[in-house]
C-alpha cells in the first residue's frame, strides 16, 4: 500500500514549510537522490577486507585499497579506479554491521565522488525502521538549517550484499564551501564531553577536533568562546552573546532537536555537533549532526516523548550555550515561537508519517534482503514493519515513530507558555476574545471580535496529529459569533485565526475540549 504513495509524495517531498526563504543547503541531486536506491559496489583485496573488520583493528583508521562502481538513477554507471576504505563510527565499530568511510581522494588526489571527498556509509543499527536520521536531517532541512544531506544505498563488498546503508555526506571544507560565503574558517567536530564548560579540553581532538586549518591548530577563537559562555556575567551574556555565536540559527534547530528526541546531540549528552567560525560573520555557527538516536530510540532510560521542552538539557551538568541562552527572556520568546511554528507545520503525526511511509516503500525490500539487518540486535523483518507503528520492538525503541510523534506532539503543546503565544506580534490578536476555555463537547465557543476587522475570518481548530476538524468563516462586520462544537473528541486543540483574503494569521491558542 506504501508503494503506490510512493512517487506522488517524493514528487514535493522536502518542498519546505519555510521555502520562500533561499535555500542554504545544495540540491539533492545524484549523490543523495532521494526516491531510488543506488548501489555502490566496492572491490578489494579478501586479505585487506578481513584485516579491516578483525576485532584487533577494527579502531584503526588506516585506508585500504579499493574500487568503486557506483549505479545510480536513469542508468548511471560511473567507476573510480583506487580510493580509500575504512571502518568509521565510536561504538558502530563493534557491531557485526560495520559502517564504513570512503575516501575518493586518498590515492588519487582529483578524484571525486560527484564533486565530493568523502562518503559515510552508516549501517544504522541502532534504528530497526533504518529512517530516523532520514527524518531528523531533513526537518532540519525543511527549517532551512545548515545540515548534511542523507539517503539510502546498496552496499556491496566483493559481490557480497553488505545490507542497506545510510550514504551521510561529510562535513568538512567541500561542505562548507557549498553553504557559507567563506569556507576558511575553523572547524571544530564536537563529541562527547563537549559541554563548551571546560577551558582545559580546548586543545583536545577527543572532544573538540579541528578538521580544517589543522596545521595552524589556532584555536583562540574556540577558546575565547568557551571563556565568555562560563565567565560572562548575565548582563554581559545578554549584551554580546551574539557576537560569538548566531544565536537565531540555534534557537531555531533547538526545537528540532527537542521535538524529534535528538538526546545525543549538545543538550543531553554533550556530543554530536559541528562548531564553525565563520569568517565573514566573525562567529559560530552551530551545526547538529548523527542524528539516528531519535524518535523514540532511547539509551539512557529516560522518556524523550514527555521531556518538558524548557527543560531539556541534562539537570546536573553544565551546558552553558543551550542554559544561559534560554534563561534570557527575549530568547525564550524566539525559542517558544519557532517551537509553535514547527508544532503547527511540519511536526504533526500526518506530515511526517507521510515521509517516513514514502521512505519504507523505498527501502523494504532491501531490507528484507539484508542479512546483516537481524546480527545485532535480533531484528526480523516483522521488526522492520513494525517500528514505524508499534512501541519497543526492542528493547532501547521505547516507541514506534508514529506513536513517539504523536505523543511528543501533544507534550510540547501542553508545555508552551502560551503567555509568548497570547502576544501576536499584531497588535489585532489582542482583540479577539474567545470563551469558555476548556470548553465542553456539543457546547458552544463563542467568539468576541470587538467589531473592528476590515477583512473576513478564518477559524479554524486543528488536533495536535496536524488534522483540521473545522474550518468557519466570520464576516468583518461581525462582532460576536458561535461554533457549536459537535461531537468533538476530549483533548487539546489548536484554535487558529487568519483572515480570510490576505491569509495572515492573527491568531494561535490552545484550547481544552472535555
Amino acid at each position: 500500500m506504501y508503494l503506490m504513495k510512493k512517487n506522488i509524495f517524493f514528487a514535493f517531498l522536502f518542498i519546505s514549510y519555510f521555502s520562500f526563504s533561499q535555500n542554504v543547503n545544495p540540491d539533492f541531486n545524484e549523490e543523495f537522490i532521494q526516491d531510488f536506491l543506488p548501489a555502490i559496489e566496492v572491490s578489494m583485496d579478501e586479505d585487506d577486507y578481513n584485516w579491516m573488520v578483525h576485532p584487533d583493528n577494527i579502531w584503526s583508521d588506516t585506508y585500504q585499497h579499493a574500487t568503486v562502481i557506483y549505479k545510480g538513477s536513469n542508468d548511471t554507471e560511473i567507476s573510480y579506479l583506487d580510493l580509500g576504505i575504512r571502518l568509521r563510527g565510536n561504538t558502530s565499530r563493534g557491531k557485526d554491521k560495520k559502517s564504513f568511510k570512503l575516501n575518493f581522494k586518498k590515492f588519487i588526489d582529483d578524484q571525486r565522488f560527484f564533486g565530493l571527498k568523502k562518503l559515510n556509509l552508516k549501517a544504522e543499527t541502532n534504528d530497526p525502521s533504518c529512517v530516523r536520521e532520514h527524518m531528523t536531517m531533513n526537518l532540519y532541512r525543511d527549517y532551512n538549517l545548515v545540515v548534511a544531506r542523507v539517503n539510502h544505498v546498496k552496499l556491496y563488498i566483493n559481490d557480497n550484499y553488505m545490507g542497506l546503508y545510510s550514504n551521510v555526506e561529510q562535513i568538512d571544507k567541500t561542505f562548507l564551501g557549498s553553504r557559507y560565503d567563506d569556507n576558511d574558517g575553523n572547524l571544530f567536530k564536537c563529541t562527547y564531553p563537549a559541554d563548551l564548560s571546560d577551558l582545559n579540553r580546548v586543545y583536545d581532538d577527543s572532544s573538540y577536533e579541528l578538521k580544517t586549518n589543522e596545521d595552524e591548530n589556532n584555536r583562540d577563537n574556540l577558546y575565547a568562546f568557551i571563556e565568555f559562555l562560563t565567565t560572562a556575567s548575565d548582563a554581559d551574556f545578554d549584551l554580546h552573546i551574539e557576537e560569538y555565536i548566531d544565536v537565531q540559527e540555534y534557537l531555531k534547530q533547538l526545537p528540532i532537536e527537542i521535538l524529534s528526541g535528538h538526546w545525543d546531540g549538545y543538550s543531553y549528552n554533550k556530543n554530536n555537533f559541528y562548531l564553525y567560525y565563520n569568517p565573514v560573520e566573525s562567529r559560530f555557527e552551530y551545526i547538529p549532526y548523527d542524528t539516528d538516536n531519535t524518535f523514540g530510540i532511547d539509551w539512557v532510560d529516560r522518556d524523550w516523548a514527555d521531556r518538558n521542552i524548557y527543560d531539556w538539557a541534562k539537570h546536573g551538568e553544565p551546558r552553558p550555550l543551550h542554559k544561559r541562552i534560554l534563561a534570557i527572556s527575549r530568547y525564550h520568546e524566539e525559542f517558544t515561537k519557532n517551537m509553535n511554528e514547527l508544532l503547527e507545520s511540519e511536526f504533526t503525526s500526518n506530515y511526517q508519517m507521510n515521509i517516513a511511509n514514502s521512505y519504507r516503500a523505498l527501502i523494504q525490500e532491501s531490507v528484507y534482503t539484508d542479512t546483516y539487518y537481524p546480527q545485532d540486535f535480533g531484528y526480523t523483518n516483522q521488526t522492520f514493519d513494525d517500528s514505524y507503528t508499534v512501541n519497543f520492538v526492542a528493547s532501547h525503541t521505547k516507541y514506534g515513530i508514529q506513536p513517539f510523534i504523536e505523543k511528543r506532539a501533544q507534550k510540547a503543546i501542553e508545555q508552551l507558555d502560551q503567555s509568548v503565544l497570547s502576544t501576536s506580534d499584531l497588535a489585532i490578536a489582542s482583540d479577539i476574545l474567545f470563551y469558555p476555555n476548556p470548553v465542553l463537547n456539543n457546547e458552544v465557543l463563542y467568539f468576541d471580535l470587538s467589531g473592528i476587522f476590515t477583512d473576513d475570518m478564518k477559524i479554524s481548530l486543528w488536533n495536535t496529529m496536524g488534522q483540521k476538524i473545522f474550518e468557519k468563516n466570520i464576516r468583518a462586520n461581525q462582532s460576536k459569533y458561535g461554533i457549536l462544537l459537535d461531537n468533538i473528541s476530549s483533548g487539546i486543540y489548536i484554535l487558529k485565526g487568519n483572515y480570510k483574503n490576505s491569509g495572515i494569521r492573527v491568531m494561535t491558542s490552545k484550547i481544552i475540549v472535555q
